[in-house]
């Protein structure tokens, strides 16, 4: 199924929610901002084992959140991936997919 695994209200004078879904089935990551896909991307295999997302959120307030997704080295499609995310460097928000 689809589940969300981070939520991240990105604010200081706009108010934007950032939502990150994982589909456990076949490995698809979506990030939405305010509810509009700003990326998604379905992953069968990869030799990295952390990826980073950057996306620009805000139009008169700009911030960059780094979305990443770290996971295990062996058995990785049946063991848990770490997701964080950061708002201008900073840590805000962790979850596990």
């Amino acid at each position: 199924g689809v589940n969300e695994v981070l939520r991240m209200m990105v604010c200081v004078n706009e108010q934007h929610w950032v939502q990150v879904y994982f589909v456990t089935l076949w490995g698809g990551f979506k990030i939405t901002v305010d509810g509009v896909e700003a990326f998604t991307e379905t992953q069968v295999f990869d030799v990295k084992t952390v990826r980073r997302y950057v996306i620009p959120v805000g139009v008169a307030e700009r911030h960059e959140v780094v979305i990443e997704k770290e996971r295990p080295v062996f058995f990785a499609g049946f063991r848990p991936q770490q997701m964080r995310g950061f708002v201008n460097g900073v840590l805000v928000a962790t979850g596990e997919a």
